[in-house]
């Protein structure tokens, strides 16, 4: 051992001082000094805090001075201005005021998933100032058409040009029922733990009137569909505590797998609010024209649809055909909302939808207004079965180039829009639905179908069967209905 310690050290004598220490793994592998690229951040010197007789006591003056401008409030400010002349007591209210309208403006949220204000707050507190004194009318006046010209008028950016069209006053109205709706779907959420606001949504029905909203339901973390729709004149169910009851209990009884369910309706500030599951792929009107179901509806279905295969049309409208038997054994008025946008497709299943419709007597559309009630559930399965045969709206001249594809279904098509309208049960047992496999009604954990519904639901529903019957009677005014 000494031996080879020695011939080690003669060679490292003998060798080139040129020549790399290193060799092998560690001409990669050196060990470098640490060094931090990060400047130290210098510590101030430690600073007593200062005794009261060190204090500057004319900072301490001042800044007590801009404290109590800022607490002053309108009472101050007129205890104040009493001692003044009347010309200043005028002019430092008014501009008081004024200041406290800006700070009340400052104050309003803006909530999540929408950009303008609650206008509402605004408007209450607008019309509470302008009665207190004439003197600060005319200014708030010109604030209040300022903010509004700015919010429904301007752009998105605030800048203004004198070569930019002047909007049309349908646009402008058609920007004040959003508001309002927004308004009043956010005080019915702030009543409610059980949903919070996503965002408005799309003009996605026909309905003008009708505005729908994207909220979540915090009970089981999921999300919902939120309607609002104003009461017709003639809205057969009072808003009270005892009709939202038995509004509920019908709902619950109504559960089928062909009915479309209603989470909960509530009557406030003259709208009906409906919250209703959501459903990512939208409706059957949706599966006929491939559209995505959030577009506005003047966008989705401008261009034709495409029409369902033989079998498929049959199974959805045995389906259908199931959920209106359903409605009628349980005492439902004449369900005359049928259509493709008010059937929801899930899981291959068709599902009728629009329920709350009929309790508030909300108008159907143009060719069901004038049908009498005890064809207006036929009339509407044929307008469906067409348009789901044609990809389009009804149009018999066309049932002739359908016949070939669809001969079963071009015959039910005839038998409904011919001299004599059948009634559901004779479509039952007609050779295109009586052979169709209804899996989902062969459940084991299905519900009871047969649930009784207590006096009080029924005499509801019968008053609103009803008022239908006289609605039905009168001659249909020319709008467009959803």
């Amino acid at each position: 051992m000494f031996n080879i310690y020695q011939h080690m050290k003669a060679n490292s004598e003998g060798r080139d001082p040129g020549e790399s220490s290193t060799t092998g793994h560690d001409r990669f592998y050196q060990e470098r000094p640490r060094t931090s690229y990060r400047k130290k951040k210098r510590r101030g010197a430690c600073r007593r805090a200062q005794s009261a007789a060190e204090l500057n006591h004319e900072s301490i003056a001042a800044a007590n001075k801009r404290n109590m401008f800022r607490m002053r409030s309108v009472s101050t400010d007129r205890e104040d201005s009493e001692e003044s002349g009347k010309q200043d007591e005028a002019d430092g209210t008014s501009c008081n005021r004024t200041s406290s309208i800006f700070d009340f403006i400052l104050s309003i949220p803006f909530r999540r998933g929408f950009a303008r204000m609650d206008f509402s707050l605004l408007l209450g507190f607008l019309e509470e100032n302008s009665e207190r004194t004439p003197l600060v009318a005319q200014k708030i006046d010109s604030l209040a058409k300022l903010l509004f010209n700015k919010s429904f008028m301007g752009s998105s950016s605030g800048k203004s040009s004198p070569s930019e069209p002047t909007p049309s006053p349908k646009v402008d109205e058609t920007s004040m029922e959003n508001t309002v709706s927004l308004a009043i779907c956010s005080e019915y959420l702030s009543h409610t733990s059980r949903y919070d606001m996503i965002s408005p949504l799309a003009s996605i029905g026909l309905r003008s009137t009708k505005h729908w909203f994207a909220v979540h339901d915090n009970s089981i973390k999921t999300d919902r569909l939120l309607t609002l729709m104003p009461l017709p004149t003639k809205c057969p169910i009072e808003p009270n505590e005892m009709t939202r009851a038995l509004i509920m209990e019908l709902f619950r009884a109504l559960h089928h797998p062909y009915i479309y369910p209603v989470l909960d309706l509530e009557l406030c500030n003259g709208h009906a609010l409906a919250v209703l599951p959501f459903n990512a792929r939208g409706s059957l009107k949706d599966l006929l024209y491939k559209s995505t179901w959030s577009d506005e509806y003047s966008r989705k279905y401008g261009s034709a649809g495409t029409g369902l295969p033989a079998w498929q049309v049959a199974r959805f409208g045995r389906q259908i055909l199931e959920g209106l038997l359903f409605l009628k054994d349980k005492g439902f008025p004449p369900f005359r909302h049928l259509h493709s946008g008010n059937i929801m497709v899930q899981n291959g299943v068709a599902r009728i939808c629009g329920l709350e419709n009929t309790l508030i007597a909300a108008r159907p559309r143009s060719w069901l207004s004038s049908v009498p009630l005890e064809h207006a559930e036929a009339i509407g399965l044929g307008h469906v079965l067409f348009e789901m045969c044609a990809g389009t709206d009804t149009d018999l001249s066309l049932l002739p180039d359908l016949l070939p594809a669809y001969q079963n279904v071009v015959e039910i098509i005839e038998l409904i829009f011919g001299p004599r309208t059948p009634s559901l049960h004779e479509l039952l047992i007609s050779e295109l639905f009586r052979k169709i496999d209804l899996r989902e009604m062969k459940g084991s954990c299905l519900p009871n179908f047969s649930q009784r519904l207590s006096r009080s639901c029924l005499s509801l529903l019968g008053e609103v069967a009803r008022r239908q019957a006289g609605a039905a009677a009168a001659p249909p005014p020319n709008t467009r209905c959803l």
